[in-house]
């Protein structure tokens, strides 16, 4: 069901600990507390491919909106959003890409961090690899 990440992909594992606060956001809207969510992404996550089966369950993203080489959608939610796409894009041209990150609670797949990454991927053509955790830690993969 997931891809294998290609060697030369610009995306990398992300910080976890630098996305606190979107982790204590994604923590209150699940009922749990923010390091709870970190602590299981530590311990379970990994990257995959972000394939037709994990987007189309992807929920709290714009990438949904987005076409190849839509700058302008791009622009105007990033501007919306208070977010610089310029210096993502920037980092798909040097190749370090840190991974949007991705919650799995079983019924739900929410995006935690990266929107931005994402909608830059899809403008740029890029097939995104996440990071991705389940709540469940005993569950297989993704």
């Amino acid at each position: 069901m997931t891809e294998a990440i290609p060697e030369q992909s610009p995306f990398k594992a992300p910080d976890i600990y630098a996305e606190y606060g979107e982790f204590d956001r994604v923590g209150k809207e699940f009922g749990f507390d923010g390091s709870v969510l970190m602590h299981l992404a530590k311990e379970n996550g990994k990257m995959v491919t972000l394939n037709e089966d994990l987007l189309a369950r992807l929920e709290n993203t714009d990438l949904h909106d987005i076409e190849e080489g839509d700058w302008e959608t791009v622009a105007s939610k990033s501007k919306q959003a208070k977010r610089d796409y310029i210096s993502v894009k920037n980092d798909f041209d040097a190749g370090e890409v840190k991974a949007p990150i991705i919650f799995d609670s079983g019924d739900r797949l929410h995006l935690v961090s990266g929107n931005t990454r994402l909608m830059v991927s899809r403008a740029l053509g890029v097939r995104p690899q996440v990071y991705i955790f389940k709540l469940d830690s005993n569950e297989d993969g993704a």
